[in-house]
This record gives C-alpha cells, sequence and structure tokens, in this order.
C-alpha cells in the first residue's frame, strides 16, 4: 500500500477542516505550526483567502483575522495589487518563543498526556517500520538521524526529529499511523525547541535515534519500540522540568 508523500500529509493534517469552526487564534496556531514544520517555505504566498477558508471550513473573516495575527507575528507578509497576497516571512519565525508559549499553555497533566500519546503513536510505528521498511528507507532515516546527530541547535534538532519520525512512520505503511505521527509533529514539536536547548539531552536523544535506525535496519520491532521510548521518555522528563521552572518564574 503506497503512503502519501510526507509533504501532502502535513498540508492534509494543517488545513484539515475544524469539526466546530475555529476561532481566529485556533487558525493562527496552525498556520504558524505550518511554518514550523516547513509546510511553507519562506516566501511562499499562501493559497486564497476564500479557497484556504473553505478547504478549513471556517468563514473568510475568521481566517482574515488569524492572517492579521500573523502579520503582527512577523510570519506574514500583506502585499496589494495584481501580484499581491499574503507571504510567507520565516525569519520572523522564533520557534523557541512558540515552544515556551505552547509549554505555558498546558498543564503538567495535560504535557504528560500529550507526551504518552505521541511515545504511543511512535512506537506503534516503529515497530511496523521494523518489519517492513525498504533498504531505501532504512538509507534515508539514516540522513535524518545523522541531521540530528549534528544539529547545532535546538530547532534544527527538533525539526531533524520531527522528520525522522515521519519517516519511521511511513516505512510503517500505514497511513492512519503517518497522519498521527504529523499530527504529533504539529502538537509536540514547538516544545521541543525548549527541551533541546540542552545539548546533553540532545546526545541522549541521538544515541537512542541511532539505536532506533539499528532496529528497524535488523528487523528488531521489540527493540525499535524501547528506543521511542528512551527517547520521547527524556524529551517529556525534560519538558515537565521546564513545566515546573516556568512555574516558578525560572526557566531552568
Amino acid at each position: 500500500m503506497a503512503v502519501p508523500q510526507t509533504s501532502d500529509i502535513l498540508r492534509e493534517v494543517i488545513f484539515a477542516p475544524l469539526e466546530h469552526g475555529g476561532r481566529a487564534q485556533v487558525i493562527f496556531d496552525r498556520l504558524r505550526n505550518a511554518v514550523a514544520l516547513d509546510v511553507f517555505k519562506d516566501g511562499e504566498q499562501l493559497p486564497p483567502e476564500t479557497d484556504l477558508a473553505a478547504q478549513m471550513g471556517i468563514s473568510p473573516v475568521t481566517l482574515r483575522d488569524a492572517i492579521r495575527l500573523m502579520r503582527e507575528a512577523g510570519l506574514l507578509e500583506t502585499r496589494r495589487g495584481r501580484t499581491g497576497g499574503s507571504f510567507v516571512r520565516r525569519n520572523g519565525y522564533d520557534s523557541v518563543a512558540h515552544g515556551y508559549s505552547q509549554l505555558t499553555d498546558f498543564s503538567l497533566v495535560d504535557l504528560r498526556d500529550l507526551s504518552d500519546w505521541r511515545i504511543s503513536v511512535v512506537e506503534a510505528a516503529a515497530w511496523l517500520a521494523a518489519e517492513r521498511a525498504s533498504d531505501d528507507e532504512v538509507a534515508a532515516m539514516a540522513q535524518l538521524v545523522q541531521g540530528f546527530t549534528e544539529a547545532e541547535d535546538s530547532p534544527t534538532a527538533r525539526r531533524a526529529e520531527g522528520r525522522f519520525y515521519i519517516a519511521v512512520a511511513a516505512a510503517s505503511q500505514s497511513v492512519r499511523l503517518t497522519r498521527a505521527t504529523v499530527a504529533c509533529a504539529i502538537d509536540y514539536g514547538p516544545m521541543l525547541s525548549v527541551a533541546y536547548q540542552d545539548a546533553a539531552l540532545r546526545t541522549k536523544a541521538s544515541g537512542h535515534h541511532h539505536a532506533l535506525l539499528r532496529a528497524i535496519a535488523d528487523g528488531r520491532s521489540v527493540d525499535a519500540a524501547q528506543a521511542v521510548r528512551d527517547a520521547g521518555s527524556g524529551a517529556a522528563t525534560a519538558l515537565a522540568g521546564r513545566k515546573i521552572g516556568a512555574s516558578t518564574g525560572s526557566r531552568v
């Protein structure tokens, strides 16, 4: 069974219709996540407002309010005239600030729940990837793992890990698991820019990613799942510590 391209799944999840309409802030969060996940490249033009509003199942007024928030955040530039429109400004995106704002919005219970969900989804994908991944897919994953290992800052590490886990999910040959993994990257990814400010944590996570890659290559499903759990638990513990630190007024 062919799994859709990662870029297609990212756009599908980001722009899926909201179940109960949506507030401008919710749409803003989705569009900001699209920038965070490189769904939009720097300078790329957003689809026409009427088309995008219809795709997301919201009113054009709500979308315009969200676009205004994007402009105020420095993430969009609106140009007038025949060649006008709204254009993405990636240099206006601060992934660490985004991560802290998202971390602030979660309670410790919500953070644990989201961490558990992410680990469970990627564990399941890794188990199946160890049974089904092709040599070409393993080679592609190896490049992403190396990108994480060589990352010199937390935003780069977070992007590399997100792409690695999505590649693992695609290798599982499960469209549903791939969509769920993308959703995890959207909901959880920005906070990893906070966690991975700790270089020691990045080093530990790199070891777990290499272990996951070897387990997939060797067809060891149990070990693949354990490597995911080890990496995910480390990040979850670090974020809980950051959450507690933020609540006491210090970013530890």
